[in-house]
Order: structure tokens, then C-alpha cells, then sequence
């Protein structure tokens, strides 16, 4: 029995002599496959983003033809021109699609076809860049078709109207509601200045980041505060797209609403 004892701690002493290091050698193999797995996942998962943020930035901007449609049928031309500015993560989207925000084209969109609706088409190349894999590019393509506000009227024998519960947009503080994505209420415009500048000119220090300002600070057209980082949260605004009936009742803008 002591002979059988002596002999398995002889095969117990190897078996551990035989395996010092293998943790080293299987994390040095598993690492790289988990960095890479983690890596194409944040690739991807930026890729859809910029798919949700031109989609958001699409709506938007045939939200936005629908409204002037009964001016003319050229808005067919206007999406290159105002898309762009409802594109709220230009950075995202700069870094995921081929050619950037230039690269987005509207080939297709139809300014009020003959059922009198906005139809707007937006093509791009997702570029899908995991790394160490060749460059992947995904044409996307989109279509939204959109009721144009052609207002009370003979349409081909039948009366057209605008749909009273239209869509709006509201902020994070939700103070009034208002009719344009592109109202200057919405769309801050950021300056430097001087700290002295600022507080002669009525501008207090900003409750987040006031505390640490320097000599050159930001503040805003609309805004009463100057802040030290460009990056603080009170220089963002978020801005949501709802019908008016789930604003609950808030006020319009003094600037782009109809109904203040």
C-alpha cells in the first residue's frame, strides 16, 4: 500500500511539473481572441448607431419637405441641403459612412409625387472596418414617405387636410414644444470670450463646471451661463421628435411655433 501511495505522488508531482505555465500559454492564446471579438462588437454596434442617427436625421428631414411641399415640387432638392444639419452625432457618422456626411446621397426622392406625398430616398456605404479583416462597405438604402401639408383644398375631387396631432420637438427640460428641428432655440451657437467679458456682458459661472473656468471660456447665443469645458452638458441639447398631443399640453416656441 505505501509502494502504491509513493507511486501515485510521483505521477501526481509530474502531472503538476508538466502543467506550470499553461495558464500563461491559454490566456496568451484566449487575450488576443477576445480583444479582437471585443473590438469587432464596438465596430458594429457604432455601425448601427450611425444607422439609427440617419435614420432619426431622415425623418426629420422629410418631416421638414412635408411642410413646404405645397411652395413647389422642388424639394426634391432640399435634403442635401438641410439633412445635414438633423444629423445630431456628425462625429459617428463621419467615422462609419464611406465619404462621411458628403457621402450620403438622395438619388430617387421625389418632392410630392401624384399622391401628393414627400418620398424621400437616402443611399449610403456603411463602412464596417473590424480590425485585422479586410474593409467590409454595406450599401444601405432608405425610403420614407411622408403625408405633404398641403393645408384645405380641391385635390383631385377629394379635400385634403393637415393632420392635427402633427409632430413636434421638445427638449430634455421640456418648457415649450417647437414646429422646426432647425429653430435657434434648438441649435446652439458656441463662442469664446473671456471670463471678464462674459460676466460684464450679464453671463454667470455654469453650475456643473463654472468652478474651474479659465481665463477663456464658452458661452451661447440663448444661454445666460459661460463654461470652461466645450464639452459640459449644459452646452448639448438633446432633441426629441413626438406628436403635439404627447407634449402634455406645454406651450409653443415664442420663435417657431404657430400656436404660442
Amino acid at each position: 500500500m505505501k509502494k502504491f501511495f509513493l507511486f501515485f505522488r510521483k505521477i501526481k508531482d509530474r502531472f503538476i511539473k508538466l502543467n506550470k505555465g499553461s495558464a500563461v500559454v491559454e490566456a496568451t492564446l484566449v487575450m488576443p481572441v477576445f480583444l479582437f471579438s471585443m473590438l469587432a462588437v464596438f465596430c458594429m454596434c457604432r455601425c448601427k448607431l450611425a444607422e439609427g442617427v440617419i435614420y432619426e436625421a431622415a425623418a426629420e428631414t422629410a418631416e421638414y419637405m412635408a411642410e413646404y411641399a405645397y411652395v413647389s415640387d422642388s424639394n426634391a432638392l432640399l435634403p442635401q441641403i438641410i439633412m445635414p444639419s438633423y444629423i445630431d452625432d456628425k462625429e459617428i457618422v463621419e467615422k462609419s459612412i464611406q465619404g462621411g456626411i458628403s457621402g450620403i446621397d438622395f438619388w430617387g426622392t421625389v418632392g410630392k409625387d401624384n399622391n401628393d406625398y414627400v418620398v424621400l430616398c437616402v443611399n449610403y456605404k456603411l463602412d464596417i472596418d473590424i480590425p485585422l479583416l479586410p474593409e467590409l462597405v454595406k450599401k444601405k438604402h432608405i425610403i420614407i414617405k411622408q403625408r405633404a401639408y398641403i393645408g384645405e383644398g380641391e385635390n383631385n375631387g377629394r379635400k385634403e387636410c393637415v393632420d392635427e396631432d402633427k409632430y413636434v420637438y421638445v427638449t430634455d427640460n421640456r418648457d415649450v414644444y417647437h414646429e422646426s428641428r432647425a429653430c435657434t432655440h434648438l441649435t446652439l451657437s458656441i463662442h469664446t470670450a473671456s471670463r471678464k467679458t462674459a460676466k460684464s456682458k450679464g453671463y454667470t459661472a455654469c453650475e456643473f463646471c463654472g468652478d474651474k473656468c479659465s481665463e477663456t471660456v464658452f458661452v451661447t447665443d440663448e444661454g445666460r451661463r459661460y463654461h470652461s469645458d466645450k464639452n459640459c452638458s449644459g452646452l448639448k441639447r438633446t432633441v426629441y421628435r413626438v406628436k403635439l398631443s404627447e407634449t402634455g399640453g406645454l406651450p409653443g416656441c415664442s420663435r417657431c411655433a404657430e400656436d404660442r
